[in-house]
C-alpha cells in the first residue's frame, strides 16, 4: 500500500487513527498499532510478512539472552548469530542472483560450464531498512549501550511501525521505543497533530507534484539512452538528481508526518544536501540515518580514523562500497559507492595535511553539486555500459554531439521544465521541509488543503517510491 494512494489515504490511514486514538488504553493501543502495521505489510505480501514477524523474535530473543548473560563469549556467540542469520537471510533474497550471475559469467569467461542454479526470488520489501534497524539494537545490547527491552510489544511495534517499515528513516529502537512505553504518547495532541499534516502533505506535494512529473521524462530518456542527445543526458541527468532527491525526502516527510499524527517522533533524514560545499558535508545532509548506521555500526567498527592515516581512508572507502552495494545487487551502487568512498578519503587527505585548494565557498558548492550528479548517473543506470554511455554524453565526449529533444514527449513538456526549476530552486536556495514554521491559521491551512487536492487530482496510475527497489 502506497502513501499517494487513495486506498492509503482515505481508508487505512483514518481508520488507524480512529482507532488509535477511541480506544483509549495504552496496551490495546499499542496492540491496535501493531497489527495495524502488520496488516500495512500484509497488504504487500502475506508471505514475507512472517519473514518480518521472525526477524522482529529472532533479535528480541537474542538480545535479552546477551544482556542477560555474564559470559563473554556467549554474548560474542549471540551476536553473530543474530548478525549471520540477519545479513544471510537479506543476502540470499537481495544478492544470491547478482552473485550466481557474476559466477557464472566468470565461469563461462574462463571457458568453462556452469550449473549454478538461479532462483526466481521476489525481493521482500523494506528487508534492508527493517534488518538493520533490528540488528542494531542486538548490537547495541552487546557492545552494552543500551539495555533489552523488557516487552516484545514494544519492540515489535519499533521494527513494524507501517510510517518508517518500507523506505526509512532508519531510526533506532533507542528513539522510538522508549516514545512506545510513554504514556503521553497515546493522548491526541492537535500540535503535533498539526505539524504531521503539515510534513505529509509537503511530503505528497514533493512526490506527486515534482519527482513523478520529472520521471515521466527521465525514465524513457534513461530507457533509450544510445539514442539520446547531448542535451537529453543532461536533462536526464539534472532531471534524475532532482527527481531522487523530492522522491525520497517526500517519502522521509510522509513518514515523519504520518509520526507526529500519533505523537511520534522521527528523526530528520535530509537537509538541503545540495547545499553541500563538499562530498563530506553531503553525507552529513543526505539520508541522515543511513550515514548514521554506517557510521556507528560499519565505520567505527572496522576502526573508524583511531588507527594510521591509511587505514581511515580505507575504512571511508569499504564504507561506501558496502554503502552502496547496499542499495542494491548491481555492479553500477558498487562503482556509486566507490566514487564517493574515494572521493571522500581524499578530502579526508587534504583535511590531514590542511590543504585548502578551493577558499571559495560558490566555487566548492558548485564542484559538490556536478560530482553528485555524475555519482547519481551510476547510481540510477540499468548496467556499467549504460552509465558509461550517459556519462559520455554528458562529458560530451561521444563522436557526435547533438541538442534535440525528440525523447521528450510533448505532452510532458511543460510539467517537466516547471518542475524541474522549481525542484532545483527549492533544493539549492531554499528552506527544507524542517526550517519551515507553518502555523496552524486559516491561510496555511487552505494552502495546505489546496496542495493536496492538486496532489489528488495526479493519483491515477500506481507510482512507487523509488526506495521501495532498496
Amino acid at each position: 500500500m502506497l502513501f499517494n494512494s487513495f486506498a492509503f489515504l482515505f481508508l487505512y490511514l483514518p481508520i488507524t487513527l480512529l482507532g488509535y486514538y477511541l480506544i483509549k488504553k495504552k496496551n490495546l493501543q499499542l496492540w491496535f498499532l501493531f497489527f495495524s502495521s502488520v496488516f500495512f505489510y500484509a497488504y504487500w505480501s502475506t508471505t514475507y510478512v512472517f519473514l518480518l514477524l521472525f526477524t522482529v523474535a529472532l533479535d528480541f530473543f537474542l538480545a535479552n539472552r546477551i544482556f542477560e548473560s555474564k559470559n563473554q563469549k556467549t554474548k560474542k556467540h549471540l551476536l553473530l548469530a543474530s548478525v549471520f542469520i540477519n545479513l544471510g537471510v537479506l543476502g540470499f533474497f537481495k544478492y544470491y542472483n547478482f552473485f550466481a550471475d557474476s559466477a557464472d559469467g566468470l565461469i563461462h569467461f574462463l571457458g568453462g560450464n556452469s550449473n549454478i542454479p538461479n532462483f526466481d526470488l521476489i525481493l521482500p520489501i523494506g528487508i534492508s531498512f527493517y534488518t538493520f534497524q533490528s540488528m542494531s539494537y542486538v548490537i547495541d545490547v552487546y557492545r552494552g549501550t543500551s539495555h533489552a527491552h523488557g516487552r516484545l510489544l514494544e519492540f515489535a511495534g519499533y521494527v513494524t511501525l507501517f510510517p518508517h517499515q518500507i523506505s526509512g528513516p532508519l531510526v533506532r529502537h533507542n528513539a522510538i521505543v522508549p516514545q512506545l512505553e510513554s504514556d503521553k504518547t497515546y493522548f491526541f495532541n492537535s500540535e503535533n497533530f498539526w505539524k504531521g499534516i503539515v510534513f505529509f502533505i509537503i511530503g505528497l506535494s514533493k512526490k506527486m507534484l515534482v519527482a513523478d512529473r520529472i520521471a515521466a521524462v527521465v525514465d524513457p530518456i534513461v530507457m533509450n539512452m544510445s539514442q539520446a542527445s547531448n542535451a537529453e543526458a543532461l536533462l536526464a541527468m539534472l532531471g534524475y538528481t532532482t527527481q531522487l532527491y523530492f522522491d525520497f525526502s517526500g517519502y522521509s516527510d510522509m513518514a515523519v508526518g504520518l509520526g507526529l499524527m500519533m505523537n511520534i517522533q522521527f528523526p530528520q533524514n535530509f537537509n538541503s544536501p545540495y547545499k553541500s560545499r563538499s562530498i563530506t558535508e553531503f553525507w552529513q545532509r543526505w539520508h541522515i540515518t543511513l550515514s548514521s548506521w554506517l557510521k556507528d555500526y560499519l565505520y567505527i567498527s572496522m576502526g573508524g580514523n583511531r588507527g594510521s592515516s591509511f587505514e581511515t581512508y580505507r575504512n571511508l572507502m569499504l564504507t561506501m562500497v558496502i554503502g552502496g552495494f547496499w542499495h542494491g545487487a548491481n555492479w553500477t551502487y558498487v562503482v556509486w559507492g566507490s566514487f564517493h568512498g574515494g572521493i571522500l578519503a581524499i578530502e579526508r587527505l587534504f583535511k590531514d595535511k590542511k590543504w585548502n585548494l578551493i577558499s571559495n565557498n560558490y566555487v566548492s558548492w558548485v564542484l559538490t553539486f556536478i560530482i553528485v550528479n555524475i555519482g547519481w548517473i551510476f547510481f540510477r543506470a540499468h548496467d556499467l555500459q549504460q552509465a558509461w554511455a550517459w556519462l559520455n554524453k554528458v562529458l560530451f565526449m561521444n563522436a557526435e554531439i547533438t541538442w534535440e529533444t525528440t525523447l521528450i514527449a510533448i505532452k510532458h513538456r511543460d510539467q517537466f521544465f516547471a518542475s524541474l526549476i522549481v525542484g532545483l530552486g527549492i533544493s539549492l536556495f531554499a528552506k527544507n521541509s524542517w526550517q519551515l514554521n507553518m502555523k496552524p491559521t486559516f491561510k496555511n491551512a487552505l494552502l495546505l488543503a489546496l496542495l493536496f487536492v492538486i496532489c489528488l487530482s495526479f493519483m491515477g496510475e500506481e507510482s512507487p517510491f523509488l526506495y521501495f527497489q532498496f
